[in-house]
């Protein structure tokens, strides 16, 4: 579980200059978020509380919907690894949970599926979608595709198929334009959980913030099965905050997502490599020959600069690898790299 995955700066001692290897734009910052946080650390000596029942309650104002039918987790991880946890059947593998993964997509849907006895099968759209399944999960924008399902498509599915939860990832919502599913909706509907993330607006990873939206029942469900005190004090001044000081964060996300393109089609002019099309700030690129973890390593060695890999997830090999676009300069330093060592990997 969380193995090979994006920004293992860690791993590389201070080496790293230039990090496209996690869907974070580092270059991000919540006006007046990091001055807050160092003038309320004193909070760490106190236990933050059980239930997290004020950003709740700011979200539901926000969203338009009721006050429990938001959950703040510890980031999208750990609503994952909870839905997982709530919706196993005990006993034996004849009512074991089926849960289908909508794949290629991140690794800890079915890492926290298996962990905790889920049947699972990998499908490829939400065309084969069967009512023997009872959930399906998946990334909206995924990744690490960076594809989006249309919302009449994701309705459509749930419609025809109401007796299985459709667990929907909604991370990078706010890094793409095209119209996705809404909280008060997903409550209607009955059977839609819905992830949010706030590690990926904000650039606050390691915080480790996010939240979990969805029907009553279904919310109410995860709640009992959650530990106690998941997200930690300062996590939550910082969720706090974020959401009474919203009106602070201005991001021109349409420029972004164009310097995105241009990253996309910058790389695409490389001869032997393809960046596959995106509808948001991350791109998958197929190499067309060669290895992603030699490619990754000289590109750590030789310029500093931290890729991620893809070869690990369901259906990728190691000619893939995902970038997500970094500043307008960095960008141009990642694209003459890859130029100087396309044929040395």
């Amino acid at each position: 579980m969380i193995q090979g995955h994006g920004d293992d700066i860690y791993e590389y001692e201070g080496t790293i200059r230039h990090n496209f290897s996690s869907n974070v734009f580092h270059a991000i910052r919540m006006p007046g978020l990091e001055e807050h946080l160092r003038e309320c650390i004193g909070c760490i000596g106190n236990y933050p509380p059980v239930e997290a029942s004020l950003p709740e309650r700011m979200l539901s104002m926000r969203h338009g919907n009721r006050q429990h039918e938001n959950l703040i987790t510890s980031g999208a991880t750990e609503a994952i690894y909870l839905i997982a946890l709530a919706t196993a059947s005990p006993g034996s593998n004849d009512c074991r949970c089926h849960s289908a993964i909508v794949v290629p997509t991140f690794s800890e849907y079915e890492d926290a599926c298996r962990l905790y006895g889920h049947e699972v099968s990998h499908i490829r759209s939400l065309h084969e979608v069967n009512d023997e399944m009872n959930m399906v999960w998946l990334c909206n924008p995924n990744n690490p595709t960076g594809s989006v399902i249309p919302k009449s498509q994701l309705v459509e599915a749930a419609f025809s198929h109401p007796h299985t939860v459709f667990v929907v990832d909604q991370s990078y919502a706010f890094f793409c334009r095209e119209e996705l599913l809404q909280p008060r909706e997903a409550a209607q509907m009955g059977n839609v959980i819905l992830l949010h993330s706030m590690t990926k607006k904000y650039a606050i990873p390691g915080l480790r913030l996010g939240y979990v939206t969805g029907p009553l029942p279904l919310i109410d469900t995860l709640r009992m099965h959650r530990m106690p005190w998941t997200v930690n004090a300062l996590a939550m001044q910082a969720c706090l905050y974020i959401l009474e000081n919203e009106h602070l964060f201005h991001f021109n996300i349409d420029q972004y997502l164009q310097e995105a393109q241009q990253l996309n089609a910058a790389i695409n002019a490389i001869d032997g490599m393809e960046a596959l099309p995106t509808r948001t700030h991350f791109m998958l690129v197929r190499m067309a020959k060669g290895d992603s973890i030699l490619l990754k390593r000289k590109l750590v060695d030789e310029y500093g600069i931290l890729i991620r890999s893809a070869h690990n997830f369901a259906g990728l090999d190691r000619r893939y690898f995902r970038v997500a676009a970094q500043t307008e300069e960095e960008n141009r330093l990642l694209v003459d790299a890859l130029k100087n060592l396309v044929n040395k990997c």
